[in-house]
Order: structure tokens, then sequence, then C-alpha cells
């Protein structure tokens, strides 16, 4: 009788553990300019599932020298009461979380520096980001600093570490969203990180160059075609490898899914990997990024185009007479999520769920989406 006891309790402590260990989060950034996208590129804050988020995290806030948390949008954010909505998804979804994402690619790096370097400036940081959680009804605060550099590096654990010890009492969650390419900004401190952050989203995405030959933007894989370098560091599994074998947790690690890839002005008579382009593709129409085009404007725009799966990178391209992209399909996003689940991950993150086929041009409405989450 005993024994059977204690294999009861063995195999209760296993799905505990596996339960505390899965690979369960999806965080879906909002590009909260999406909004005011006309047509069919309008995205408000009603048309996110919070079904099929685990997060949202809401880009982006800025930073006031005074370390306060700034508002970028008056119009979007507060008149539209953009924040408001966001964080209201959580009546539908009681366990949805809400984050603020501070910073972004055209953010002032040099203000992040500021504010790290001073102990001052970083507990005003931490109230002003606390307040902003109480009066909105958010859950914390994701750090999208691109990027901290060379002398950067330790004010920047000390910047999150004050942010943390600020949190905790309250509850609040603290993410940060990080360079794919370590080396290119000189290392971060990883078993730093991994004890104080909820979640470190690898950008795993804007992996080549627009004005050189046609290339990937997120493979998963380096490629048989590509130099040695590019396999041991332009891919998603490069990237995460860095992490792990860098000291961090991988329950704290999640991959990024690009829903946009990168377009190129090909001929039409030669339209493979590594074909020499003219330069990058024209603007969408809705996300109006010479380099680039949400997967809605693809599936829109591009209905009759050849996609061709690569085995070894495990993403797509498609082409369509002179029109070339790199980009994520519901396939390549199932193949990231088995990934993430071999390697313990803590999820994935998506960068941004307003550019989904929300439509359903390319098939099922918020296609990438659901195929995430089918694949969890």
């Amino acid at each position: 009788m005993m024994s059977r006891v204690v294999l009861l309790l063995s195999v209760f402590a296993l799905l505990i553990v596996q339960s505390l260990t899965a690979t369960d989060k999806v965080i879906c950034y909002y590009a909260s300019w999406a909004a005011m996208r006309p047509e069919n590129g309008q995205f408000v804050a009603e048309d996110i599932n919070p079904n099929l988020c685990t997060h949202v995290n809401y880009a982006f806030l800025g930073l006031n020298n005074d370390g306060s948390l700034q508002i970028l949008d008056e119009e979007n954010d507060i008149n539209q009461e953009g924040l408001k909505r966001v964080s209201a998804l959580k009546e539908v979804n009681p366990n949805l979380k809400v984050l603020f994402s501070i910073g972004g690619a055209s953010a002032d790096t040099g203000v992040f520096t500021r504010i790290a370097a001073s102990a001052e400036l970083s507990q005003a940081m931490a109230q002003s980001a606390i307040e902003f959680c109480e009066t909105y009804n958010y859950d914390g605060l994701d750090v999208d600093w691109e990027y901290p550099r060379g002398g950067d590096m330790k004010t920047y654990i000390d910047l999150l570490t004050t942010l943390k010890t600020a949190f905790e009492p309250k509850g609040y969650l603290l993410t940060v969203a990080v360079n794919s390419i370590p080396g290119e900004v000189g290392g971060y401190d990883i078993p730093a990180m991994s004890d104080i952050l909820d979640v470190i989203n690898v950008m795993t995405y804007d992996f080549h160059a627009m004005w050189g030959p046609t290339a990937e933007n997120s493979p998963l894989y380096g490629g048989d075609n590509e130099s040695q370098w590019n396999r041991d560091n332009r891919n998603a599994d490069a990237a995460i490898r860095y992490w792990l074998d860098g000291g961090g947790d991988p329950q704290k690690i999640a991959i990024g899914i690009a829903f946009y890839g990168h377009t190129y002005k090909i001929s039409p008579d030669n339209h493979g990997l590594d074909a020499p382009a003219g330069g990058p593709g024209d603007p969408g129409p809705y996300t109006n990024n010479t380099f680039s085009l949400g997967y809605n404007e693809v599936c829109e725009f591009h209905p009759d185009g050849t996609v061709v799966f690569l085995d070894d990178m495990k993403v797509p391209y498609l082409y369509d007479d002179t029109f070339w992209i790199g980009y994520d399909n519901e396939e390549s996003v199932a193949e990231k999520v088995k990934y993430a689940k071999e390697k313990n991950l803590a999820g994935v993150f998506i960068w941004s769920i307003d550019t989904d086929d929300m439509k359903g041009f390319c098939g099922e409405e918020n296609g990438l989406l659901k195929a995430i989450n089918k694949a969890l």
C-alpha cells in the first residue's frame, strides 16, 4: 500500500513540475498606432482576441528626462482611451496580463542611459510605472531599450534591479526586449537578467539587411547556402542558444515571431534565395514601411504569389513578378513553437499582432495567431 502511495505522489509531483515548466506564453505586442491605419489595415484594441494571447504589451510609451513615463500619442492613448481599452480586455479573459512597453527602435537611447546611471531617476521611473499601472489597470512594464551598449551594461542591470524591487510588493511583472545578435551590443549579463526578470523577449528577426540579395527576415536555422558566421549568428536558433548557453533560464526566455517580412525588388526570371535585388520593395498601404510588409498586406495584395518553403531554414519566401518577400506563414510559426517546446522556453512573443491576417485573405482570420495557439 505504501509503495502505491509513493508512486501516486511521485506521479502527482511530476505533473506539477511539468505544469510549472510548460511552454505556454503567447506575448502579443500591439502597435497602438495600428488604430489609425486606413481601411483593412486598421486594428483597434477590440480586435485583439484576449483568449489567444497570455500577455498584451502596449507599444509604446516613452520616458521623460525626470524618469517619469511619457505618453507619446495623447489622442490615441488618452482621448481615444487606447490604454484603457486594452486593459479592458481582462474583463473577457481575467488571466490576461497587460503591460506597458516603453522605448522601441525609434526611441532616444540617451534618456535610458541617463536614467539608468542615476539611482534617483531610476527610482522615479519605478514609481511612475507603478502609478501608471494603478491608473490604467496594467500588470507591469516591458523595457524595450534598443540597445544598452558598453558602459550601459552595468547601469542597465542596476535599473532593472530597481524596477523589480519596487514592483515585487505590488506583484507587477518586469520584462525586456533584447537584441537577437548579442555580440553587436557588447554582451548582456545574462545570469543577472535571468534572476531579475519575468520574461526576456529575444527579438529573433531582422537578421539580414534589405539592401543586398534576397534574404529571410527571421530564419529559424542557418541556411545551407550561408557562410559559417551567418549560420552561427543570424538565425533564431543561434540567438536562443546564445542566451541559454550564457546562463539564461529557459523558462524566462521567449522566442520572437515576426508578423511581417522583408521585401525586395527582383527580376521575374531570378526569384530564388540570394537572388540579385534592385533594393527593397515599396511600402505597404497599411504599415507604410520601406523594406517590409505586414502578413496582412502579403495576404491581401499578393494572393497569387508563389510560396517556397525552405526546409533548412524552416521559413518561406513568396515571389510575385518583381515582388519578393522573406517572411513567416502558418507553417513556419508552428515550427518556431515546436522549437520553443523542444528548448523548454517560456513561450513566444509576437511583433506585432496588428499585422496578422485579420480579414482572412490567406484563409482563416488571425491565421498566424491561431496557428501558434494550435501548436502550443
